[in-house]
């Protein structure tokens, strides 16, 4: 006769199916995020007001659905186990495409899982990545139409310096392959559009109605410096024509005024700043550690080129056999594109630190050194 079991850590399986099948509830009002929304939103769309101020009502609604994410009392399923009839109560998620880390996260496996077996063939797959610079950003965001003009000119000079590389081109029909991300935030929970892609490192060619995939080498920094220079030259020449970018010899300049609530909380975010609450208009305090302060020099990364605030990265690279490699990447790139704020799995608190303060700790100093960001729970919301 089967029967349920549980673990100590509150996990409960069924012996009839074995113990590969275990639920455990999320418990949003738990973690270090839930009660910063619950206990600060109110009020900080409360300022806004006072600044005689709003955001788009999509953006308190973001809010409110995750305050409802997970909680049995706005709704519940209750799920019984064919086997031994043990019942599991499952809360209704609210399935939002911001921030909510929970449903970010499951989002972010089922992408990883069918890209790994319904898209990327059994080829080298490489990672690249593109930074633009503040200004580009704070552009972008205001404007996605025109993030996406740009993802285009990327991803067609992408996918030629890659076939070429190869030793092929379009003109003999050689084709590559690139699923693209756009993420909006970076470690430090400020806002950074930039795109993550992740390219077919070689090319096809096809006769006869068979494919034949072509390896092409990993990129010079020679490659990668010309590479960039003509993503830049492209991207430039694309916006001016848009009318939001100003030729100039000197220094070209956007034409985009930053009126509306929304746009001066993201040119805020772009800049590391606090734009409601007593500590308005300062900048976010970053903590260093006493490593990070003792080196000297700039690091330079691998297979990284950089000019005039734009960065091109290619280090990261999966063979054909590394497909675990493979999903790991797939998870990262879907998981900062799907979560664009909180950055819930690296939050913790921290003791000796000012009421209501949290710390956001980082994988990878920024590059002024920046390793751990401190911020206060109610200024950090325009944030996310």
């Amino acid at each position: 006769m089967a029967s349920t079991q549980a673990t100590t850590d509150g996990r409960q399986g069924c012996t009839a199916t074995g113990w590969q099948h275990l639920y455990v509830r999320h418990k949003p009002e738990e973690t270090p995020l839930y009660p910063i929304i619950e206990q600060h939103a109110h009020r900080f769309f409360a300022e806004l007001r006072e600044q005689g101020a709003s955001l788009p009502s999509f953006v308190q609604a973001e809010f409110e659905h995750y305050l409802r994410c997970g909680r049995l009392r706005h709704g519940f399923l209750r799920v019984k186990c064919a086997d031994c009839r043990h019942e599991h109560l499952v809360a209704f998620s609210c399935k939002c495409r911001g921030w909510c880390p929970s449903c970010s996260a499951r989002r972010m496996v089922e992408t990883a899982a069918y890209l790994v077996d319904h898209v990327f063939p059994q080829v080298p797959i490489r990672q690249w990545v593109l930074s633009f610079p503040w200004p580009l950003r704070l552009l972008f965001a205001a404007r996605p139409d025109l993030l996406t003009r740009v993802l285009g000119v990327v991803t067609r000079a992408l996918s030629t310096a890659v076939i070429k590389r190869a030793g092929l081109s379009h003109r003999a029909g050689a084709q590559s392959g690139i699923v693209s991300f756009i993420q909006r935030f970076g470690s430090a929970l400020n806002l950074n559009i930039h795109l993550h892609l992740l390219v077919l490192d070689g090319a096809y060619t096809f006769t006869d109605d068979t494919a034949r995939f072509h390896h092409a080498p990993a990129p010079s920094q020679a490659e990668l410096e010309r590479l960039l220079d003509t993503l830049v030259r492209r991207i430039t020449r694309t916006l001016v024509r848009a009318g939001v970018l100003v030729e100039d010899p000197e220094q070209p300049w956007l034409d985009l005024d930053v009126g509306s609530p929304l746009e001066q909380l993201a040119a805020a975010a772009v800049r590391y700043r606090i734009t409601v609450g007593p500590l308005a208009g300062r900048k976010t305090m970053t903590l260093h550690s006493a490593s990070a302060v003792a080196r000297d020099g700039v690091t330079v990364k691998a297979l990284t080129a950089a000019r005039d605030g734009f960065s091109l990265n290619a280090a990261v690279a999966c063979e054909a056999h590394q497909r675990e490699k493979l999903e790991r990447v797939c998870r990262y790139v879907a998981f900062r594109a799907h979560r664009p704020g909180a950055a819930e799995c690296r939050r913790r608190w921290v003791g000796g630190l000012p009421a209501q303060a949290s710390i956001s700790r980082r994988h990878h100093p920024c590059p002024f050194r920046t390793t751990r960001l401190q911020s206060l729970s109610a200024s950090c919301l325009p944030r996310h």
